[in-house]
């Protein structure tokens, strides 16, 4: 099990104002977290909703394991934005912030009076860093942009699986993840420009560029040549990768196999005919003849995996050059030694631990990790932080600008 220690991060001294809520926001925001900056999480007066959208109904301490662990490491208050009174404390703490997040839809933040050119305006080396689900531009700006449906609109599903059945999608959040690397470098090379030029600006990311970036290879091969990997009637993992890339049902469990020749693969399964098979591939282009051809390379490879366990064709497959890989479930991988270091237990701010990952990004002091906050938990301590004395921010809760 990781465990991290109390020294400062790399970016340490970095305040990060976070006004994001969801995934893709919180999990850029809390990898800012993990390096060690100063991340303060504003929260409109209801919060951010992923606090009451459990996984699977898992509920930690009262609020969903979502919530909890992708907003680790920051502090919480609580503003009411669309309050006069909200939105100068927000420009209070834009004052000395060098990075600020949101994920509002397109023309929230203006109708909000928290845009970009309104802020630089407080701050000039502010780094502003917009996440939206499809830009702020063309007819699906105002269309909710989420996970699932990103994929969808993308292209993405049509990248495995089989014809005439279900599109094959990431059965996990795979777009807000990749976007979330995106707004992080965005914030971090801004940053890196504001100090050597002293003037901020403003980044924008979507969930849909996101879903394009993970498609690179395959959408430039298309706009490129003209050739589009079409599915065929044996579900596959990629339809732009040559058989047999797939998953394979084994005598005992399941087994992956990605680059492999056709002679070693004939040698691994005895089957010689596989040299000429290979030696005989139809082009792409050529439609029927090319699909049928990979359905033949995969029912072979397919009926010969299960004459055998995974471990005895990770041997002998190994041996010979070829790729391959257990196929594991979360079970296995709580137990494997390969994993142990990339858990860890957090303390959460309702009492009791939870086991949650490990920061992806190493480095020497790497530091202790802060449970995601409770609903307007530091409040009082970041307002006193900005000069406000317990009287004014007393009347403020008494106005229920903040909470």
């Amino acid at each position: 099990m990781f465990v991290p220690n109390n020294k400062p991060g790399p970016l340490s001294g970095v305040t990060v104002l976070d006004l994001t809520l969801a995934m893709a926001g919180p999990l850029a925001t809390s990898r800012m977290g993990d390096l060690g900056a100063n991340v303060l999480k504003v929260e409109s007066p209801s919060g951010d909703f992923s606090r009451l959208w459990p996984i699977a109904g898992y509920v930690h301490g009262g609020e969903s394991s979502a919530f909890l662990t992708i907003n680790r490491n920051k502090r919480g208050m609580v503003i009411d934005l669309k309050a006069d009174e909200g939105r100068e404390l927000l420009y209070k703490l834009v004052e000395t912030a060098d990075v600020l997040v949101q994920n509002f839809r397109p023309g929230v933040e203006k109708r909000l009076a928290i845009d970009f050119d309104t802020l630089k305006k407080i701050n000039p080396k502010l780094v502003y860093i917009s996440i939206s689900g499809y830009g702020d531009e063309g007819p699906m700006v105002a269309r909710p942009g989420q996970d699932l449906l990103v994929q969808c609109f993308s292209g993405l599903t049509f990248n495995g699986g089989a014809r005439n059945q279900k599109p094959s999608t990431s059965p996990i959040y795979i777009i807000d993840t990749c976007a979330s690397h995106l707004a992080v470098e965005a914030a971090l090379s801004g940053y890196i420009e504001a100090m050597k030029t002293g003037k901020g600006q403003h980044m924008k990311v979507s969930l849909l560029s996101a879903a394009l970036e993970i498609q690179v290879q395959e959408i430039s091969t298309y706009l490129t040549s003209g050739n589009i990997a079409k599915q065929s009637d044996i579900d596959a993992v990629s339809t732009w990768m040559e058989p047999p890339y797939n998953i394979y049902r084994t005598q005992d469990s399941w087994i992956a196999i990605a680059h492999a020749t056709f002679p070693s693969v004939a040698e691994a399964f005895d089957r010689p005919e596989l040299i000429e098979i290979g030696a005989a591939r139809p082009d792409i282009a050529s439609g029927e003849p090319y699909l049928k051809w990979r359905d033949q390379v995969f029912a072979i490879a397919r009926e010969e995996f299960e004459k055998n366990t995974t471990e005895f064709w990770l041997e002998k497959m190994t041996a010979l050059g070829i790729w391959v890989g257990p196929v594991n479930d979360y079970e296995t991988i709580k137990t494997h030694p390969q994993f142990k270091d990339l858990f860890t237990l957090v303390e959460g701010h309702k009492g009791g631990t939870y086991t949650t990952l490990a920061p992806a990004i190493r480095f020497d002091n790497t530091p202790a990790i802060r449970p995601a906050p409770g609903l307007g938990e530091h409040t009082d301590e970041i307002l006193a932080e900005y000069g406000y004395d317990a009287q004014s921010i007393s009347t403020l809760r008494e106005k229920q600008i903040v909470k």
